[in-house]
């Protein structure tokens, strides 16, 4: 069943592959496009940490390893599941049609049926600051909290978009969702304190995606790394559970849909 998932998961790369590449100059600008955002963002924190040499205990070096997980967490998602901003437009448009008429796993269909090949300018930039900020030693860690990140977002994604089902057009919603748990993911933990910070270790799941990983890359604890693997199943479950509960509440558009 594995296997059959990611045999379907690589054609569809393939295919994804070669149409970007049809257009490769638009290709080109689009993944520059996403390395200059970054930059922007790290010369950014370059000049706060020139002028406050530490915010909240957190130095340049953890901001640093910070985006390196961010980046590559959201690239990642990126590339590999595509859709995952697009599920409310999907289920508001009727276009889930398509999909509910295949005989494979449907959430893991609608995610990865689009690829958006311009998150490999995040992915190529998230690696040149791990090179830069990691020890060899720490990468496998490394590695695992990257994944752990990026299963987190795909979550939240799949929740926000979730709500679709249960109150309609819930596309701008959504997307908010999403990108406002990404940018309190993008600052220090430790400016957090009180209700704030419990909040974002659990309805908005934000301290998971960076800020406890790069805790753990300083100074590994081994009940906070399982507490975050544990998490992660928690709300990947509950993300799955939230979409097949709003499917069977769905009801198909007026129009068809032909796939091109």
């Amino acid at each position: 069943m594995v296997v059959n998932h990611l045999r379907v998961h690589w054609e569809y790369l393939k295919v994804a592959l070669s149409t970007a590449m049809e257009y490769k100059i638009n290709f080109i600008i689009q993944v520059l496009a996403m390395v200059f955002n970054d930059v922007v963002w790290i010369i950014f924190w370059l000049i706060f940490f020139n002028r406050f040499q530490n915010v909240g205990g957190w130095v340049l070096g953890d901001m640093l390893m910070l985006y390196a997980i961010i980046t590559l967490s959201y690239g990642l998602s990126s590339v590999f599941f595509g859709n995952r901003n697009r599920i409310a437009e999907i289920v508001n448009q009727g276009k889930l049609d398509f999909y509910l008429a295949l005989p494979k796993n449907v959430l893991f269909h609608v995610l990865i049926s689009r690829s958006s090949f311009y998150g490999l300018g995040d992915v190529v930039f998230g690696i040149i600051l791990a090179f830069i900020v990691l020890s060899l030693a720490s990468l496998s860690l490394f590695l695992i909290l990257v994944l752990a990140s990026t299963s987190i977002l795909l979550s939240v994604a799949i929740l926000s978009g979730s709500l679709a089902f249960f109150f309609g057009n819930a596309e701008a919603t959504s997307r908010n969702i999403f990108m406002g748990t990404l940018s309190l993911a993008s600052y220090p933990l430790s400016v957090y304190q009180g209700v704030t910070k419990f909040i974002l270790l659990t309805i908005i799941p934000a301290g998971f995606i960076s800020g406890v990983p790069v805790e753990l890359l300083k100074s590994f604890n081994a009940q906070w790394f399982w507490l975050t693997i544990g998490f992660v199943v928690l709300i990947f479950s509950i993300a799955t559970f939230v979409f097949y509960r709003g499917l069977k509440k769905y009801e198909s558009g007026n129009l068809m849909y032909v796939r091109t």
